[in-house]
């Protein structure tokens, strides 16, 4: 399962097989913790507060990343997405997109949850699951700036139902230090 960078004006990230031993400046080791939770819905909601969520945008993409509509080249296969923002306590700690192939149909119906976390989906033991492990990646630059929506961490996994794949890539904004 290899991962297609979406949006060809970023470089593609360094993602490695482990959480790097040099965490983003403010964070301790709950927040890797965090970083390594099966459920990050659960764990975050373990932090109290009050955990919401806001879906950004939900349907297909191009290879490129653009909603369809957009004319764009295509360099990559079309996906279905759903983006979103986790909050805690109106704070936005989590940006997250889970991407699906156009043509599958069971994951489309699992992401179409509305405001309901994903998470509660995919670990509710209802959908007969394989992940693979985690890929981290510290951001760069991530340290010296002062806007509590950048991330400074990602990760993300893939879900095989089936032979379906759902990548799900979760990106740790600067906000969630004050909840660690």
């Amino acid at each position: 399962m290899k991962h297609i960078n979406l949006n060809p004006m970023n470089p593609p990230l360094n993602w490695q097989d482990k959480l790097p031993d040099e965490l983003p400046q403010g964070w301790n080791e709950r927040a890797a913790a965090l970083c390594q939770a099966q459920s990050l819905t659960a764990a975050l909601r373990a932090l109290g507060g009050s955990f919401a969520v806001k879906v950004l945008y939900m349907g297909e993409l191009d290879g490129q990343g653009n909603p369809f509509g957009e004319n764009h080249a295509e360099t990559a296969a079309p996906q279905f997405v759903r983006d979103v923002l986790l909050h805690l306590d109106s704070v936005p700690v989590v940006q997250a997109r889970s991407a699906c192939s156009l043509q599958s149909q069971a994951w489309r119906g699992v992401l179409d949850c509305g405001t309901q976390p994903l998470g509660e989906r995919l670990f509710d033991g209802t959908l007969p699951l394989k992940r693979s492990a985690f890929e981290f990646c510290l951001m760069e630059n991530a340290g010296g700036q002062d806007d509590f929506r950048r991330p400074v961490a990602a990760r993300r996994s893939y879900f095989d139902w089936d032979g379906e794949v759902l990548e799900l890539t979760e990106y740790f904004l600067a906000g969630l230090a004050q909840f660690v």
